[in-house]
């Protein structure tokens, strides 16, 4: 909203869309198993993202760079003999093609977008994207001989007119704060000590700002997004081109293919100066927090503590080397450094945490794998509601540090991915925000990118690591108890409370048969869910919100007996699954549960918070029972309800993964798991469930599709 209020889009906006209101309902898709009504699926599809690629506009789209990655073994990691050490986001290199005669060439810059409402041309948000093929070697990580360099279309993450970001990777200087290199002097300095390395096609001077698309003009794989609540009607032919437009003008007709009577449409031109719109007035505000460019390392936390990161597998990361002015008191390596002042490092990373607002939500992230905050404005609201997230989690081996079935080990978000990552870039426009991270643990060419609109997030995936067995990788939310209330399913639709007492236990296994070892392991209840991620919506809500869900495949290389990916559902406060912030925080992340050092810090939390101790442990870590069911009672105290870090409403996506993902040593595409989580904000007085209309989105979206504008 703000331009559009879509915050409080109701039946009379959807009117104002031309849009039917009627009471009358329109078909679901096969896993939906109700009709969806149409004034319902109004709203929905006005919060619906429209992103085009330049090869769905082919009169306007020059070709797109194109690559090819340094061959293997260059990436590899300088631990093993064949390893060249090459650590860089550009190893390869790239050539332009020319364009062709015919093609309108066109400079992103000139882009503006219009739709005919009420009578007239109306300016709306555009946004372009510039993406080129980047070519990802980690080979500072002790792992990278198994990646060794992957091919990656990506973004260019560079300001320009209307659009602000950095490709933040290459900020590898500084003292206390991560920036660019100063001069080449810098650079060349850090070539020589072994830690920079210049891709094929680059020079020191590369690495004092952001890399260009080199492709300047709009090609065939750059993309143009708008929301589709902006599209309108068709104007009178003959009409008078909005002021300052080109002629040979774009119309991109949106098709429904669930209530096919309904098109909309949106023009585009090139105009001196392009869209009206940018950064500066955008719905959606990405930028960094205020210490997101603070160098840190392990030992800027207390070790023990519940943020700690970087305590596991350190050699997996970038393993970057050079100051940092953050020191703990009681760190893991116990340094006297005073807070503040300069100290050596052998593996430090930026904060990078980020704060998203948007009319209808705002997300906090405390770095690039730690999700922590996410607040819904209610309807009506001058302000957002509560944190109602815990925390995004991932995890790789099995669920909990608890289980002892893994023959490898545990990995996390926390410990694990958090250090052992960079942040490849960030960009921030009229229409979405996008942030893209490299690397987790092993996965030394795992990205996760994130898009941000007014009413929808995306964390989208391309896996690339080898077998993980026995359980695979996880990714869930987790929430805060007396936040978000209720769970939704197709199976659920009437919604079952979210209290952290159990709803089913048919797809939680937590111990093996015969010989009673720790599982815990999380899978699909076919009692309680359909066992499919794909085309499945499932939503979260509470009071002033709802979040749907729906999760989708986006490359076919994962399909061919790579991936089972299957949903699961644990709303269990017992459940201590290694990391996280609610119910209570968890001390030691990613020890197990019996460490008595874990212990101790429970009731150390809960000490400080009125529970009576003795000093011997077994006698107080006694006193902590976990007993969801008494929530409220009065006459028991907190740390007799829900005292440790549970499982509140988690649900996620399980990826059986069961042979190589990580593109056979080669820098295409061939066996990697590239899929991606939609959310859609949706504010609301009271829980209801709107799964379905805002699952079409996903399973059905609206189709683009694009001609000449003939005037």
């Amino acid at each position: 909203m703000g331009l559009r209020k879509r915050a409080l889009l109701t039946v009379a906006t959807a009117a104002t869309l031309g849009l039917p209101v009627v009471a009358s309902s329109v078909s679901a898709p096969a896993t939906g198993a109700t009709a969806v009504p149409s004034d319902l699926l109004a709203v929905a599809r006005a919060g619906a993202p429209v992103v085009l690629t330049g090869a769905q506009i082919p009169a306007w789209a020059a070709p797109a760079a194109e690559g090819v990655a340094a061959p293997y073994p260059s990436g590899a990691s300088s631990s093993n003999p064949i390893g060249d050490h090459a650590r860089d986001a550009h190893n390869g290199t790239l050539v332009v093609p020319p364009a062709a005669a015919t093609v309108d060439k066109t400079r992103p810059d000139q882009i503006a977008a219009y739709s005919w409402v009420a009578g007239h041309w109306k300016e709306i948000p555009v946004q372009v994207d510039q993406r080129f093929p980047y070519f990802l070697a980690n080979g500072r990580s002790n792992f990278g001989v198994y990646s060794g360099t992957d091919e990656e279309l990506t973004y260019a993450w560079n300001s320009d007119a209307h659009d602000v970001g950095e490709e933040a990777w290459k900020k590898m200087f500084g003292d206390c704060q991560s920036r660019f290199a100063d001069n080449v002097d810098e650079v060349n300095a850090a070539v020589k000590a072994g830690w920079l390395s210049l891709g094929p096609q680059e020079t020191a001077a590369d690495y004092l700002s952001s890399m260009t698309d080199p492709q300047p003009l709009f090609d065939t794989d750059d993309e143009l997004s708008f929301m589709a609540g902006d599209a309108g009607g068709q104007p009178p032919s003959p009409v008078a081109l909005p002021p300052g437009a080109q002629p040979q003008g774009q119309v991109v007709t949106l098709l429904d293919p669930v209530n096919p009577t309904v098109k909309r449409y949106v023009y585009l031109f090139h105009k001196p100066g392009g869209s009206s719109f940018s950064a500066a007035n955008s719905q959606v505000q990405m930028g960094r927090d205020g210490d997101s460019t603070q160098w840190i390392d392990k030992n800027s936390f207390s070790d023990g503590s519940y943020d700690q990161i970087g305590t596991s597998n350190t050699g997996y990361g970038p393993n970057l080397p050079g100051t940092v002015c953050s020191t703990a008191a009681g760190n893991a390596d116990k340094i006297a450094a005073a807070d503040g002042t300069p100290r050596p490092s052998s593996d430090r990373q930026p904060r990078d945490d980020f704060t998203v607002s948007t009319p209808v939500y705002q997300l906090h992230a405390t770095g690039r794998w730690l999700v922590q905050g996410l607040r819904v404005r209610a309807p009506g609201a001058s302000d957002y509601g509560p944190n109602i997230i815990a925390r995004w989690k991932g995890r790789a081996f099995q669920q909990s540090p608890d289980s002892s079935v893994s023959v490898v080990g545990f990995e996390d978000e926390q410990v694990n991915w958090e250090l052992n990552s960079a942040l490849l870039g960030w960009r921030s426009g009229p229409v979405r925000a996008i942030r893209e991270v490299w690397g987790a643990d092993s996965g030394t060419n795992v990205t996760k990118t994130e898009y941000y609109y007014n009413d929808a997030d995306v964390f989208a995936y391309h896996v690339r690591v080898h077998p993980i067995p026995p359980d695979g990788l996880y990714t869930d939310w987790d929430y805060r108890p007396g936040v978000a209330t209720r769970y939704y399913n197709i199976r659920q639709q009437a919604g079952v409370p979210i209290d952290g007492v159990p709803d089913s236990s048919v797809g939680e296994i937590d111990q093996v048969p015969v010989t009673g070892q720790n599982a815990e392991i999380n899978s699909c209840d076919p009692t309680f869910d359909v066992c499919s991620a794909m085309n499945n919506p499932e939503e979260v809500a509470g009071n002033g919100f709802g979040l749907v869900y729906q999760f989708e495949l986006t490359g076919a290389t994962a399909a061919a007996g790579n991936v089972a990916a299957v949903p699961y559902y644990r709303d269990d406060a017992c459940f201590d699954d290694g990391t996280g912030d609610a119910p209570a925080p968890r001390p030691w992340p990613g020890e197990k549960s019996s460490d008595t050092r874990v212990q101790q810090g429970y009731v150390d939390y809960w000490a400080a918070r009125g529970m009576p101790v003795t000093g011997d442990l077994a006698t107080d870590y006694a006193q902590l029972k976990c007993q969801p069911q008494k929530a409220g009672d009065p006459n028991t105290p907190p740390w007799q309800v829900m005292p440790f870090q549970g499982a509140i409403g988690e649900h996620g996506v399980h990826f059986f993964v069961t042979q190589d993902s990580d593109n056979a040593f080669g820098p295409k595409n061939v066996d990697e798991i590239d899929g991606q989580q939609w959310r859609f904000e949706v504010p609301m007085a009271t829980p209801k469930n709107v799964m379905l209309a805002y699952g079409l989105n996903v399973s059905a979206k609206l189709v683009p599709v694009v001609a000449r504008f003939v005037n």
